[in-house]
Order: C-alpha cells, then sequence, then structure tokens
C-alpha cells in the first residue's frame, strides 16, 4: 500500500476529480467510512461529540454527524472556527445539519458547555485539521486539544490527528490523542513517523473509492513493505541448500555481537553459519553456540581482527551466499584496513553493520566500486555519521533523510532502524510494520543481521530477503511483547525467532500486503 505526503494526496485528489470522482463524492465517502467504522465497532446508543473544523475535513465530520444523527444517535456539534470561512461542499453539507437533531454549538473557548459536553461524551470525534495543517496550534484550540486529551475518552479523528504534520509527524504546538485515525485515499507518513504514530492509535485506511489506477500510482515512492510467503523446504533439503553464510564480528570488547550474528541466521531458517572472529572471542562464543562453524583469525595488539587476515577471508567468502561483516569489529588502523579492502575485493551480496557503517562513514565513496547488492542496517547515530547530518535534524524528516541517503549510497540497500523501520532501495522506501520498543535492547541490531541474512538466502533475491528479514525480526519482538514489555533482551527476540517464523507461515493470509493485528495496527476499511 502506498504512503503519501500532503502534496500527493492533493494531487490525487485533483486527479480524481478530473476522472470524474468530485469532491463531493469523496467527502461522502470519507464521512461515510467513519460512519460504518463507528457502527461497526460500537453501537449508536451513544453520545457523540465532534468537533470540526471549517475546511475539508470538517466537511468529512459534518457528513459523519450527519449519518450518526439519521441512525439516531446522539450528537453535539462544536463547529472550530468561523461559519464565514466555510465554503463549497464543506459548507453544503454543514447547512444540511439543520435537517437533522444535531445540537450545533461554536467553539468560543474552554467553558462550562464545553466541558460539560466532554463529560457527557462516550466518544469524541476529531475533525479540526487535516493533511494540510503546517502551522502552529496555539491559543484556545492548543487549550481545546489539551481538554480533549485530559478527558480519555475515546477518540476516533478523521484523516489524521488534529495537530500532527501529515508529512512528518510531527506536533504543530499540540496534537490530539487519538484511539484510532480513520485515514482517507492512503495512509500518510506522518502516521508512521514519531511522534504522530503514537498520536493515530490504531489506523484504518478508506480508499473512498479511488480509482486503482490512482491507489497504486509509481510516481509514490513510499509504500508498506509488501509481504511474501516464505517457502517451505523442500523434502531433499540438507543443510548446503538452505544457505551459506560468514560473519566477520567480534573483538576482545564485543563477544555478543558476532554470536548474535551467526546464531540468528540459523534460528531464522538458514542453513550453514560461520563465524571468523578472533581466537579468544571464538573460544567463548563456541561454549554457546557449538552449531557454529567458527573461523579463528589473528588478532591485532589491540584484540581485533587482524588485518594479516585478509586473504583468508577473500578466499572463504568465495564459496558463501552471503557475508556480513561491521558489528562488534571495533576500530583501529587494522581493522578499517581490512574492512575496506575487503568489501572492496569481495564481490558477494554484503551485510555492513556497526562499527563497519563508523568506518564506511569515513569513505563513503568506496561502495562505488562495488558491483555485487551491499546492505547498511544503521541505526540512527550511525546513520547520522553515513550522512553528515545531526541526529535532532534526521528525527524532524527520516523520510527526506532516507531519499538523500540513497542518492548519496546509489547501489546499496538501507535499513534505517528505528520507530517504523524504513528500507531504502532503488529510489523507493518500504515501512516496516512489525516491531515495537522490546526490541529497543542491545544485540536485537546484531540479531537483525543474521535474520536479513537467513532470508536473503531463502527468498534468492536481495530486497525481499531484507524486507522478510526485517519483519520476521520486528515479528519476533510482536510475539514476546503479547507477554513481556520489560526486561527483554536480545537473547530473548533470537530464541523466538523459531516461532516468528511459524506465526508467519501459519497467518500469511492474515499478514500479506505488511498489515496484521499486531504492534502495528493498520488495516484498510
Amino acid at each position: 500500500m502506498k504512503v503519501v505526503t500532503r502534496e500527493e494526496i492533493n494531487l490525487l485528489d485533483r486527479k480524481a476529480g478530473e476522472l470524474g470522482l468530485s469532491e463531493e463524492i469523496l467527502m461522502e465517502n470519507a464521512g461515510e467510512a467513519v460512519f460504518n467504522f463507528i457502527k461497526e465497532k460500537y453501537s449508536l446508543d451513544r453520545h457523540f461529540l465532534i468537533f470540526a473544523g471549517t475546511g475539508n475535513n470538517g466537511g468529512d465530520a459534518f457528513v459523519v454527524a450527519r449519518k450518526l444523527a439519521s441512525h439516531f444517535a446522539k450528537v453535539t456539534l462544536f463547529l472550530v472556527g468561523n461559519t464565514e470561512k466555510l465554503k463549497g461542499i464543506s459548507k453544503r453539507n454543514f447547512e444540511l445539519l439543520n435537517l437533522y437533531p444535531v445540537e450545533v454549538l461554536t467553539f468560543e473557548g474552554i467553558n462550562r458547555v464545553l466541558l460539560e459536553s466532554l463529560t457527557t461524551a462516550d466518544i469524541v470525534i476529531d475533525g479540526v485539521f487535516g493533511t494540510g495543517l503546517q502551522r502552529a496550534v496555539e491559543g484556545k484550540i492548543k487549550e481545546l486539544f489539551v481538554e480533549i486529551n485530559n478527558t480519555k475518552k475515546t477518540v476516533v479523528s478523521i484523516d489524521i490527528p488534529s495537530g500532527i504534520d501529515a508529512n512528518t509527524g510531527a506536533i504543530c504546538g499540540e496534537g490530539i490523542k487519538a484511539n484510532y485515525t480513520i485515514t482517507m485515499g492512503l495512509p500518510k507518513r506522518g502516521l508512521f513517523s514519531y511522534p504522530g504514530c503514537d498520536y493515530a492509535g490504531k489506523v484504518i485506511v478508506s480508499h473512498i473509492s479511488y480509482p486503482i489506477e490512482l491507489t497504486l500510482c509509481k510516481d509514490i515512492k513510499v509504500e508498506i513493505s509488501f509481504i511474501e510467503p516464505f517457502e517451505e523446504r523442500p523434502t531433499d533439503a540438507h543443510k548446503g541448500t538452505s544457505g551459506k553464510a560468514l560473519f566477520i564480528a567480534g573483538s576482545k570488547n564485543y563477544f555478543g555481537a558476532p554470536y548474535f550474528n551467526a546464531m540468528s541466521f540459523l534460528k531464522s531458517g538458514g542453513g550453514m553459519s560461520y563465524l571468523a572472529t578472533t581466537e579468544s572471542v571464538g573460544r567463548v562464543v563456541m561454549g554457546n553456540a557449538k552449531e557454529l562453524i567458527i573461523i579463528p583469525l589473528k588478532e591485532s595488539a589491540n584484540g581485533t581482527i587482524s588485518k594479516d587476515n585478509l586473504n583468508t577471508l577473500i578466499e572463504f567468502a568465495k564459496n558463501m551466499d552471503i557475508v556480513s561483516i561491521g558489528s562488534g569489529l571495533s576500530i583501529d588502523e587494522d581493522t578499517e584496513s581490512l574492512f575496506l579492502t575487503f568489501i572492496d575485493k569481495v564481490q558477494k551480496p554484503l551485510i555492513i553493520d556497526g562499527d563497519g557503517l563508523t568506518i564506511l562513514s569515513k569513505h563513503r565513496d568506496i561502495l562505488k566500486e562495488r558491483e555485487a547488492e551491499t546492505i547498511l542496517t544503521p541505526h540512527i547515530g550511525e546513520f547520522s555519521r553515513l550522512i553528515d547530518t545531526p541526529i535532532e535534524e534526521i528525527k524532524k524528516d527520516r523520510f527526506s533523510y532516507l531519499f538523500k541517503a540513497m542518492n548519496m549510497f546509489k547501489n546499496s540497500i538501507i535499513v534505517l532502524k528505528g520507530a517504523y523501520t524504513l528500507i531504502g532501495a532503488n529510489g523507493n522506501i518500504y515501512i516496516n510494520t512489525s516491531g515495537n520498543p522490546v526490541l529497543a535492547t542491545p544485540g536485537s541490531g546484531d540479531v537483525l543481521v543474521g535474520t536479513i541474512a537467513s532470508s536473503i538466502t531463502r527468498k534468492k533475491n536481495t530486497l525481499k530477503g531484507v524486507i522478510l528479514g526485517t519483519y520476521i525480526h520486528g515479528l519476533s519482538g510482536d510475539l514476546i511483547q503479547k507477554e513481556f514489555n520489560e526486561g527483554v533482551t536480545a537473547t530473548d527476540i533470537l530464541e523466538n525467532l523459531k516461532f516468528a517464523v511459524r506465526y508467519y507461515k501459519e497467518h500469511f493470509n492474515d499478514i500479506k500486503g505488511g498489515l496484521y493485528e499486531g504492534a502495528r495496527n493498520l488495516r484498510q476499511a
């Protein structure tokens, strides 16, 4: 499913009009979508309190009010703004409310009438601001939003919670915290960006009868990651046919990263996992993971992988399906020299993680010479170094900065980890909908590397494997979160991978398209 900016959704609305779908039809369908959701989710024998602005979002809210009242629901509507600003179809839908038993009031500030309405209401419907908001919410309206949030009532927002920037998810002064957001046409980027995603609640998508040529528009470069079946192993499968991966990782200070890399490959369905690490790290890891094939390497004076191992690693990589380098590698002159020469010489699909990304940030041009596919898996700090941009700036608009990074690293797939992990490849961004904050624990990213590696070897397609591996990793965290919200470790995520793979297979029809009833609640209406 495509995900749009405010500019893109406005363009699609105009194109829909050119195809004969008038603004009146789209507004009626939007209101109908919200009404149908409410009717399905709740009984109509309730008091509905609606806050409507003077733009098209308010017009949608007027339609909702009309439909609720026509089904004998009790409806109170506060118009937030001056009636003189109402225009076109929005004004017409406002005038139609005269035919129905809707109590229409003008919002003038926090007063007794408003507070009583908030107290007696069962459900609040937010139709104040839509996707066009780009200014700070101030004054009386800001106070209103605070009051709505303080009531702890169930809130249903139309298209996007009022006060949230549709493109970036930023809070424009103050925002309404919704339990449900019924978004129209296509979901907006701001619903997948922090903090907007925390204000949206569960998101329901209504296409409001957009033609398919609009909802699948190729000019829209962001979409929810597509999900494909996890193929079963053939009857005559053996360890060699399920993929062979080489993980170059670890140093005297980092024993966990190489272990999580290599073991997660096996736990998520990979065939043969080779760990190339220093002799001292290898001895420790082998005591906990006898299923791994350890390649002991010479150590530098600093306890890192010595550059003297270069030829050994290059030769060994020739027989691998995929190679990973960087997790727990540490950074010194030896490892930097080894890293730079290795990624230049080895023409295999290559995952670069951890300290490898830090080294890469100082030598960005080296990837231009690579012909084989490269996968970069940065968290926001590593990403900041890669594109030489402060973290706080990136947080303001992760989508735009990922597009920038794709231009800098044209031959790479970039997995930008975070609240909604984003996968950038070939000029497109795919939003991963699995995962939750329990994944924010040391070693979780190392587990992701091995999970991506195994998925690539199983799919035999790098981009599809990256998308699948990222999803499975997040799903492992989602299944854990059903029982535990705190105290989750990378070992828990690792051990749960096999259950995530099983869940994925058994529930594929429910989650295909990237949507499932989990931590990232999103569905189509």
